[in-house]
């Protein structure tokens, strides 16, 4: 059975994270993914430390399964390559400045006046229009300017170690709207222009933090989810070996099951009590975690049902049993990958191309 994006082709011009990483999974689904890059060193993610041998990680990471063309976008006999390989793709995607956009002929007006069956997706910092429209930014600036920063930390100084806006903003809103044109276009033969902000696509995850503003009467609400560490039953606790464990009993029932597992059954009414009971109580609880191990703790708790957990480093999560028991992490030329969790099978990707390797294959097919 062929891959679900088998046969379908994307031009990608964009730099950096969040072109980089919907590409991939477009890849992984099965497309075949064309790389426009700039002659002069390429996508400056090829240099993005860390290094290995003087090549960025995230380029051997996001590039897999692509194929890299050479072309100067701003010599103008370079257009006529581009607009043959256009004419052959089913979407294009590009991360520019509008301006810069519109000043090489790749806006989405532009590609869709001369191909109207293509997708064009841009992903921008603060989308195709507004007053932010030209204005430069990174995720820091994304995560901050739309309050997600804010929302997510008490402390907004304490940085994120997660793209967030760059990847579940930019990256798989782009993916989200790329699949959902096709099938359009599969309906009625016309291709879209599609305007990802992740400005606006983080701004979107607020969504929840934000439900006092958004619902009608909803600064009025009472009470709070017991999610933002002030709360017994939903925390984060250090163990007796200085590991951490993750407590996640929200419900009633699963907050019974563990006061009963570690024989503190008396423990259960103060589910829910205000916050100053709930300070006192989450001292309690740090206590008892503190006597034994974080193994210790999770050879304790298994069998009973409740939601507890190690906090894995990234390393950890790699070796989780779990993990391995699904064959969710595996070896690839080049070393390991994490299989997306969208597909059931994943097309075999080859390595990261090397900037322009591909340049003769691709602009010789077809009669290019």
């Amino acid at each position: 059975m062929p891959y679900p994006l088998h046969g379908l082709r994307v031009l990608d011009l964009t730099r950096l994270v969040p072109g980089a990483f919907a590409t991939l999974m477009l890849a992984e689904l099965g497309a075949d993914v064309i790389k426009i890059e700039d002659p002069r060193g390429g996508d400056p993610m090829r240099q993005l430390p860390p290094l290995v041998d003087g090549r960025g990680v995230f380029d051997l990471l996001l590039n897999r399964g692509k194929r890299s063309v050479a072309l100067d976008l701003k010599e103008p006999g370079a257009r006529a390559s581009l607009d043959r390989l256009i004419a052959r793709a089913d979407v294009v995607i590009e991360s520019f400045r509008p301006s810069t956009a519109k000043r090489l002929d790749v806006s989405g007006e532009q590609i869709r006046a001369k191909y109207p069956r293509v997708i064009h997706c841009s992903i921008t910092g603060y989308g195709q229009t507004g007053p932010y429209a030209e204005l430069p930014g990174h995720d820091l600036n994304y995560v901050s300017i739309s309050g997600m920063l804010a929302a997510d930390r008490p402390d907004p100084t304490e940085l994120p170690h997660i793209f967030i806006a760059d990847i579940g903003g930019g990256a798989m809103s782009a993916v989200i709207g790329i699949l959902a044109a096709l099938v359009g276009r599969g309906r009625d033969g016309e291709g879209r222009s599609i305007d990802i902000s992740m400005h606006e696509a983080a701004l979107y995850w607020v969504m929840l933090p934000a439900a006092r503003e958004l619902v009608e009467g909803g600064r009025e609400a009472i009470d709070e989810l017991p999610t933002f560490g002030r709360h017994a039953c939903y925390n984060v606790y250090r163990t007796k070996d200085g590991q951490l464990i993750a407590l996640g009993a929200l419900e009633l029932k699963f907050w019974r099951a563990f006061c009963d597992a570690v024989g503190r059954p008396d423990l259960t009414p103060r589910h829910s009590t205000d916050l100053i009971d709930q300070t006192r109580l989450l001292a309690e609880v740090r206590q008892i975690f503190l006597t034994r191990t974080r193994d210790e703790w999770l050879a304790h708790f298994r069998g009973h049902d409740v939601c507890l957990t190690a906090v894995n480093s990234p390393a950890d999560a790699m070796r989780d049993p779990h993990i391995a028991a699904r064959g969710v992490v595996q070896a690839v030329r080049g070393g390991r990958a994490i299989l997306p969790p969208f597909v059931t099978e994943t097309p075999e990707l080859r390595p990261a191309p090397t900037l322009g390797q591909d340049t003769d294959e691709v602009l010789g097919e077809g009669g290019s």
